[in-house]
């Protein structure tokens, strides 16, 4: 296996932080359309779900679809910790039988207040046997992609669970936050994953900060803990995301991991910008 471009994109919108309904053919002519842009930047394109209560999406399945109709390689993202069983089969079958041949499995994040309507997965590396049995049963060779958190790596448990989740089927684990956005960083990830031995099955997540400012946004509104040395280099001027990406991406290649995984923000053109 090469080096593997996966570019993480959003799906169209049809409304969303108050300022009424847009558009829908509008935003999804649009949206493939920017997405094809950087068609020959990436190798799969992996359309996100996102969970801001605020907007209304079109579902990552159908996204992911219409770019397979464009000839783009599409991943949906599918979220299993609400879900009942058959209605995530169905998904899953009918992601399958629209051609869709990579899902992204993950679990989700816990309800702000109440409690969830369905739960018959209790793990996502139950989601991942389901999803690997029907596609055993469909007779269809299916890529399956899960989450890894970083942070959770570095103690037992978290080591324990990743493993579990490619013994279920995933074939790579793509990295949540922290980000690999700093070689500080970098060197930092690259060790917890040797000591792992995960190196051949993770995928670091690049995501390029625009300014100081969204530095401090991000750190806000994610509670990430970024390094101190990009802060500082923010806080002088002395930071261009762009190249530093760049730069982050090329050390990747060169480490030999299988692969990176691009968080575009909604901006499919910083995939030409990074990966070009």
């Amino acid at each position: 296996m090469g080096f593997l471009r996966v570019v993480e994109v959003f799906p169209p919108i049809a409304h969303g932080h108050g300022a009424g309904p847009r558009d829908l053919e509008a935003e999804t002519s649009s949206f493939v359309e920017s997405v094809g842009r950087i068609k020959g930047y990436a190798d799969l394109v992996l359309v996100a779900s996102l969970k801001d209560p605020r907007l209304m999406t079109v579902p990552s399945t159908f996204a992911a679809c219409l770019l397979a109709k464009a000839g783009i390689d599409a991943a949906p993202v599918l979220v299993a910790r609400d879900t009942d069983r058959r209605t995530m089969g169905s998904t899953i079958l009918g992601a399958y039988s629209l051609g869709l041949r990579t899902l992204m499995l993950v679990w989700g994040d816990e309800p702000a207040r109440g409690t969830p309507q369905a739960r018959d997965f209790t793990s996502l590396s139950q989601a991942l046997v389901c999803a690997r049995r029907i596609s055993e049963m469909s007779g269809i060779r299916s890529r399956l992609l899960a989450p890894v958190d970083l942070d959770r790596l570095r103690t037992p448990a978290g080591a324990a669970l990743a493993k579990s989740r490619l013994k279920s089927g995933a074939s790579l684990l793509l990295a949540q936050p922290p980000t690999t956005d700093s070689e500080e960083a970098l060197d930092s990830q690259l060790a917890l994953l040797d000591s792992r031995g995960l190196r051949d099955k993770v995928l670091l997540s690049v995501f390029p900060f625009r300014d100081r400012r969204d530095i401090a946004r991000s750190e806000r509104y994610f509670g990430w803990k970024l390094p101190a040395s990009l802060k500082r280099r923010a806080a002088s001027g002395d930071y261009a995301p762009i190249d530093e990406a760049r730069t982050l991406v090329r050390r990747l290649r060169r480490e030999g991991l299988p692969g990176v995984y691009l968080s575009t923000r909604g901006s499919p053109d910083i995939a030409r910008q990074v990966l070009g």
